[in-house]
Protein backbone atom coordinates (compact mmCIF):
# COMPACT_ATOMS: atom_id res chain seq x y z
CA UNK A 1 0.00 0.00 0.00
CA UNK A 2 2.96 2.51 0.81
CA UNK A 3 4.18 1.92 -2.41
CA UNK A 4 1.35 2.62 -4.11
CA UNK A 5 0.61 5.78 -2.67
CA UNK A 6 4.20 6.85 -3.13
CA UNK A 7 4.40 5.99 -6.79
CA UNK A 8 1.11 8.12 -6.96
CA UNK A 9 2.13 10.99 -4.96
CA UNK A 10 5.78 11.11 -6.83
CA UNK A 11 6.02 8.94 -10.20
CA UNK A 12 9.43 10.03 -11.23
CA UNK A 13 11.03 9.15 -7.24
CA UNK A 14 8.65 7.21 -5.16
CA UNK A 15 11.78 5.93 -2.66
CA UNK A 16 12.08 9.59 -1.59
CA UNK A 17 8.20 9.51 -0.19
CA UNK A 18 8.81 6.32 1.23
CA UNK A 19 12.11 7.28 2.84
CA UNK A 20 9.93 10.14 4.02
CA UNK A 21 7.00 8.05 5.46
CA UNK A 22 9.40 6.11 7.79
CA UNK A 23 11.16 9.01 9.17
CA UNK A 24 7.63 10.07 10.47
CA UNK A 25 7.27 6.76 12.22
CA UNK A 26 9.06 6.33 15.20
CA UNK A 27 10.83 2.94 14.55
CA UNK A 28 12.12 4.99 11.95
CA UNK A 29 10.89 1.98 9.45
CA UNK A 30 7.90 0.85 7.15
CA UNK A 31 6.72 -2.50 8.28
CA UNK A 32 6.98 -5.58 6.53
CA UNK A 33 4.18 -7.47 5.67
CA UNK A 34 5.37 -10.92 6.66
CA UNK A 35 5.00 -8.80 10.48
CA UNK A 36 1.66 -8.51 10.04
CA UNK A 37 1.42 -11.91 8.92
CA UNK A 38 3.15 -13.03 11.85
CA UNK A 39 1.04 -11.69 14.33
CA UNK A 40 -1.95 -12.79 12.49
CA UNK A 41 -1.08 -16.50 12.59
CA UNK A 42 0.05 -15.77 16.22
CA UNK A 43 -3.17 -14.92 16.99
CA UNK A 44 -4.90 -17.63 15.25
CA UNK A 45 -2.66 -20.17 16.43
CA UNK A 46 -3.17 -22.30 19.87
CA UNK A 47 -0.49 -20.45 21.39
CA UNK A 48 -2.79 -17.17 22.20
CA UNK A 49 -5.38 -19.35 23.82
CA UNK A 50 -5.27 -17.38 27.11
CA UNK A 51 -5.35 -13.85 24.95
CA UNK A 52 -8.98 -12.18 25.67
CA UNK A 53 -9.91 -8.94 24.39
CA UNK A 54 -6.45 -7.45 23.24
CA UNK A 55 -5.74 -4.67 21.39
CA UNK A 56 -3.02 -5.18 19.00
CA UNK A 57 -1.34 -2.08 17.16
CA UNK A 58 1.38 -2.36 14.22
CA UNK A 59 2.54 0.80 14.14
CA UNK A 60 6.00 0.82 14.64
CA UNK A 61 5.41 2.86 17.62
CA UNK A 62 3.13 6.15 16.13
CA UNK A 63 -0.04 5.63 17.84
CA UNK A 64 2.57 5.62 21.79
CA UNK A 65 1.57 8.59 24.16
CA UNK A 66 5.28 9.17 24.20
CA UNK A 67 5.83 9.82 21.03
CA UNK A 68 2.85 12.89 20.80
CA UNK A 69 4.51 14.03 24.12
CA UNK A 70 8.10 14.27 22.62
CA UNK A 71 7.19 15.22 19.38
CA UNK A 72 9.06 12.33 17.65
Amino acid sequence: MAESIARQSNPEDPESVLTEMAKAIPMRRLADPLEVGELAAFLASDESSYLTGTQNVIDGGSTLPETVSVGI
